[in-house]
C-alpha cells in the first residue's frame, strides 16, 4: 500500500527557489535551530490569539518542553475532535518529558497516552497516567507491540530521530495499523534536507521526497499513465488528506472509495 513511486530526474530549480535577494545560508543546521529560538518574546506568543493546544503549550512549567510555535496552531486544528475523549494517544521522542505533559492537558484525562524514545534514562518521565517505551522507532517489531498494548492507535506525533530512513520505517509500520479515522504528524522534516543526516534538496531517500510520492498515491485512482503502480488506490482508500506545514507534514486518515459528484440545482445554459 505503502510502496514508493519512482520519479524521474530532479527537475531544475523553480523560480521561486531563486529570485529575491540572496540570503546569507546558514553555516550549518545547528545555527538554524537556534535561529528559531533566537529573540522568543514569551509574553508576545503567550498573548497571540490563542487556541486549547497554545493554552496547554504556554501553561507547561514542569518538565521541559519545545517545539516550533506554529506547530501548535497545525495541532488544534487537526486534533481538537479528540479533546475529552478516550483517545489512544503515541509520541515518538520522548527527551525530558515535557510534551508528553503538555498534551495530557491539552487531551485530557482520558486519553491513553504513551511515548517512545531510545535513550533509557526516558523512563524516569513517565508515570500513573503515561506509559514509556523504551527502544529505536526503526524497530518495527517493537512498534506493534506498542500499538497492541495501546489496544490500537489513534494519533501518532513523530518527533524522534528525524532521520529519513527512522521517519520511513516508523510511517510505514504505524500508519496501516492505525484507526480507521486517525492523525498521524511528522515534525521537523526540515532535516530531510540536512546533508549531514542524509538528506539534501530532492535528495532520494528523503522524508519529503516520500511525501510527494504519496501526494501521487491520494490520486492514484486518476493517473492515466498505462504504468499500474500508480494507480494502486490503496494509500487512496484510507487517506482523506495530507496537510504540509513548514517543518510539518500531518496525514488524516477516512475511509473512502473513488470521489463522486452529486449535481444540485438548475441548469441555465441548456
Amino acid at each position: 500500500m505503502l510502496k514508493r513511486l519512482r520519479r524521474g530526474k530532479p527537475a531544475a530549480s523553480p523560480d521561486f527557489l531563486r529570485t529575491g535577494a540572496p540570503a546569507a545560508p546558514p553555516s550549518s543546521w545547528e545555527e538554524i535551530v537556534r535561529g528559531a529560538s533566537t529573540g522568543l518574546d514569551l509574553a508576545a506568543e503567550r498573548a497571540r490569539v490563542s487556541n486549547p493546544m497554545r493554552d496547554a503549550y504556554f501553561a507547561q512549567g514542569d518538565r521541559f518542553a519545545s517545539k516550533w510555535t506554529h506547530y501548535l496552531d497545525a495541532y488544534d486544528r487537526h486534533l481538537a475532535r479528540y479533546r475529552g475523549r478516550p483517545v489512544r494517544f503515541l509520541e515518538i521522542g520522548v527527551n525530558h518529558g515535557g510534551s508528553l505533559q503538555v498534551w495530557r492537558r491539552y487531551l485530557g484525562p482520558q486519553a491513553v497516552i504513551h511515548g517512545l524514545d531510545i535513550d533509557p534514562r526516558c523512563a524516569d518521565v513517565g508515570g500513573p497516567d503515561v506509559t514509556i517505551h523504551i527502544g529505536s522507532q526503526a524497530d518495527t517489531a517493537l512498534l506493534r507491540r506498542i500499538v497492541e498494548a495501546m489496544g490500537g492507535v489513534d494519533v501518532v506525533i513523530d518527533d524522534g530521530s528525524h532521520r529519513s530512513e527512522h521517519q520511513i520505517a516508523t510511517f510505514e509500520t504505524l500508519y496501516p495499523l492505525m484507526a480507521p479515522d486517525g492523525v498521524y504528524a511528522v515534525e521537523d522534516v526540515h532535516c530531510s534536507y540536512w546533508r549531514e543526516i542524509g538528506g539534501g534538496l530532492r535528495a532520494p531517500g528523503a522524508f519529503m521526497e516520500y511525501a510527494k510520492d504519496l501526494l501521487d498515491r491520494l490520486h492514484a485512482r486518476y493517473v492515466l499513465d498505462p504504468d499500474p503502480e500508480p494507480r494502486d488506490p490503496g494509500f487512496a482508500d484510507v487517506t482523506d488528506a495530507i496537510a504540509f506545514y513548514d517543518s510539518l507534514v500531518v496525514f488524516e486518515r477516512r475511509p473512502k472509495g473513488p470521489a463522486k459528484a452529486i449535481p444540485v440545482g438548475h441548469r441555465m445554459l441548456d
